[in-house]
Order: C-alpha cells, then sequence, then structure tokens
C-alpha cells in the first residue's frame, strides 16, 4: 500500500509539473498560434504549404528532433474540390528518442480549405479566435508544439516520439497515404490533434470514405432537326445520381456527389457527362453495401448506349473503436481527471489520417486538438484557452501510455 501511494504522490507530482510547464509556455504558443495562422497554406498553394513546412520543421528541430522530409508520388492527381489537382508539398518526419519500443506517433496535417479567406487572418473577440485554419489545425499544431516543449521543460528525456506533419490532408490525403501507413507501422499509438468535438469530447470513431466518379456516355446531336437520334449523357447521368441518392441512410451511410460536368451548348444534345462525389459508412458492412449499391448503377457497354460507368476508391478506411482504442481513451479521461475535466469520446462524420493510420495497425487517439467549431468556413474559430488545456491533456496522456508499455 505504501508503494502505490509513493507511486501515486510522484505521479502527482509529475502531472503538476507538467501543467506548469505549460502555463509558463502557452503565452509564447499563443503568439506561436498567431504566426502560424498567418502564414496561410491552403492546399492549392504548393508555396504557402513549404513555407509553413519548414516553419514547423524549424520547431521541431528546436525540440531536439532529426528532421527530414519525405517526397510523395503524385497519386493522380486525385481531389475533393472542383479547383483541380492538388499536390501538397511532401512531408515532415521528426524523430526524438530511442525507445523504439514505446515509441508514439502524433500527426499533424499544415494544409487548410481556404483559398480566398476575406477579412483578417487573425482576429480575437470574447475568448475566441477567428481564421483560417485556426482549429483544423493550425491549433492543433501549437498543441503538439506546446506539449512537447512542456515535456522538455521538465526534463522528460526517456519518451520517444514521431510527429509526422502532412500537406495534402484537406484534399482526401491521396498523395500521402501509403508513405503515411509506412511510416505509423511499429508505433505503439498514435495521436491526431484534429479539432476536439463540439462537447471537448475526442473522437475514438471515424467512418469509412471514398471518391466516386461515374460517367456517361451517349450519342451527340442536333437538338433541334436530329433530336430523334440523340441520346443525352446528361439525363443518364442524372438518373444514375438519383438512384445513388436514394442509397443514402446518414449517418449510416452518406452519398455526396458534388462535382457535375456534361454538355457543351443548348442546341447539342451531350453524348459526355461525369459526377465526381463522396461516400462515407460507419462500419465495414454498411460500407460493403453501399459500395455494391453504387456499383450497380453501371448500365450499357460501349456498343450499348447509354453507357454509364461507376469507379469506386476508397482512401480512409473505417476507424473503427477497438479494445485498444477503448484502453486509449480510459488512459486519456484518466490523464484529463488529473486536470479536472471531465472529457468523453464519440463518433464524428469527418474522416482524417487518423484512419489511415488506425487501419496501419495503431490505434489511434482523434480530435486532441483545440475546441473550436464553424470548420471550413470563413468564420472558422477556435477557443484560445483550450490550448494550454489540450496540450496538457496530450502530454499527460503520452505519459500515461508510455509508462503503460513495457519497455
Amino acid at each position: 500500500m505504501r508503494g502505490g501511494q509513493v507511486m501515486t504522490d510522484a505521479l502527482r507530482d509529475r502531472d503538476r509539473l507538467v501543467t506548469d510547464a505549460v502555463k509558463s509556455l502557452e503565452p509564447a504558443a499563443r503568439a506561436q498560434w498567431r504566426e502560424l495562422v498567418t502564414l496561410e497554406s491552403p492546399s492549392s498553394d504548393t508555396g504557402g504549404l513549404i513555407r509553413v513546412l519548414s516553419w514547423v520543421e524549424g520547431a521541431l528541430i528546436e525540440l531536439g528532433a532529426t528532421v527530414e522530409r519525405v517526397a510523395v508520388p503524385s497519386a493522380g492527381g486525385r481531389t475533393s474540390s472542383a479547383g483541380g489537382a492538388a499536390r501538397g508539398a511532401g512531408i515532415a518526419v521528426a524523430r526524438c528518442g530511442a525507445d523504439d519500443a514505446r515509441r508514439l506517433l502524433v500527426c499533424t496535417h499544415l494544409d487548410t480549405v481556404h483559398s480566398s479567406w476575406r477579412g483578417p487572418t487573425w482576429s480575437e473577440q470574447g475568448g475566441q479566435v477567428v481564421g483560417p485554419g485556426v482549429a483544423d489545425m493550425k491549433g492543433g499544431v501549437l498543441v503538439v508544439l506546446l506539449a512537447l516543449r512542456a515535456l522538455r521543460q521538465v526534463g522528460v528525456e526517456d519518451l520517444s516520439w514521431t510527429v509526422v506533419a502532412t500537406t495534402d490532408e484537406e484534399t482526401g490525403s491521396w498523395d500521402s497515404r501509403d508513405e503515411l501507413a509506412r511510416l505509423a507501422r511499429g508505433h505503439v499509438a498514435a495521436f491526431i490533434p484534429e479539432p476536439a468535438m463540439a462537447d471537448g469530447s475526442i473522437v475514438a470513431q471515424r467512418p469509412g470514405s471514398a471518391r466516386v466518379v461515374i460517367e456517361a456516355t451517349g450519342r451527340a446531336a442536333h437538338a433541334g432537326r436530329d433530336a430523334a437520334q440523340g441520346i443525352s449523357a446528361v439525363t443518364a447521368l442524372c438518373e444514375a445520381l438519383v438512384a445513388a441518392a436514394k442509397l443514402a441512410d446518414p449517418p449510416r451511410r452518406i452519398v455526396n456527389m458534388s462535382i457535375l460536368r456534361g454538355g457543351e451548348a443548348t442546341n447539342i444534345i451531350p453524348d459526355r457527362a461525369g459526377a465526381t462525389g463522396n461516400i462515407r459508412w460507419q462500419s465495414e458492412a454498411d460500407g460493403q453495401a453501399l459500395m455494391d449499391g453504387v456499383r450497380s448503377l453501371s448500365r450499357g457497354s460501349a456498343d450499348e448506349l447509354p453507357h454509364v460507368t461507376v469507379e469506386i476508391e476508397v482512401n480512409r478506411p473505417v476507424k473503427e473503436r477497438t479494445e485498444a482504442v477503448e484502453a486509449l481513451v480510459r488512459t486519456m479521461q484518466h490523464a484529463a481527471s488529473a486536470l479536472g475535466l471531465r472529457i468523453g469520446a464519440g463518433f464524428t462524420g469527418g474522416v482524417s489520417d487518423g484512419n489511415i493510420i488506425q487501419a496501419a495497425g495503431v490505434p489511434t487517439l482523434d480530435g486532441m486538438g483545440v475546441r473550436g467549431g464553424n470548420l471550413h468556413r470563413s468564420d472558422e474559430f477556435a477557443e484560445l484557452d483550450s490550448l494550454g488545456e489540450r496540450a496538457a491533456l496530450l502530454a499527460l496522456t503520452m505519459l500515461r501510455v508510455r509508462d503503460s508499455i513495457r519497455s
């Protein structure tokens, strides 16, 4: 009993030292948060992405990490936006510590969805800050840096970690996903500082996600004199899209065909039309049923018009709430209680690089970043006081996960 009490006291003292270090370092971290947000880096701006990648690499080097930049091959320009291909700028990988048997992974992304932000890039009001990517996830980047700085300040030298920073997460991680999965393997646990859920909960479960492309082929003809000879690809596409929409059953199954194209002029029956979209599902069974349904929309052949083809490519598997994830949740909640917090763990319809990392065999806690909202909007905000809170939570959770694993 006496030994257990000594361990409890030692843990309490360590928690206090780390929390005090976070508080002392937080003002400087807030200034850097503003600096990073002001360095705008939408997914479509390679120059901006390179600037923030270099900024983060410098911050990680100051923490004593060995840093390398990894180039990633193009995945064919797939993108979730209508603006065309977005390549990103590669991946920064920082490693610190030599205990590979208990090495922890933290994965951040530096790209934002904002390409035409209007107004100041940083404005504070009523305890909140508004700016491009202030929560998603530049606030998360500073949560990580502040947590690691606090641990270093109190003399924690036996914690081995890897920090990965990607630059194409918002467009689907098409280029980085294979390299990210490779980098993840061998870590005992991972943490993703995506924004917390609305009530402050972390994210334990995410849906799977896939890109869908539907192409329709018809026969062109003059819309007036030869209308009977034409076969409209646009009509065939619309029929397929209506059928696809009927497969949805939110939140279990989501269908969002959002980018449409077809037709050249009002007096030509169109022979080509297409649509690109996204589907999501909560379980593998739901995903299989949804993908089977979407594939069944194919019709005809090259010699039989109209011809409709369907292409599906999964880029983020389901992130399930496994027993290993539940163990991480309990550890996180133990750390939260030391901070006087009660933090839940839930499901959200968004996807992240956490899906990819957990699919690579590493149990992952997501949503460890700042509290905020209005993500991907022109009024995206974050709670200023959540920076230190979430940094302390991350630091104490990482220590507890490390302690729970025998070397």
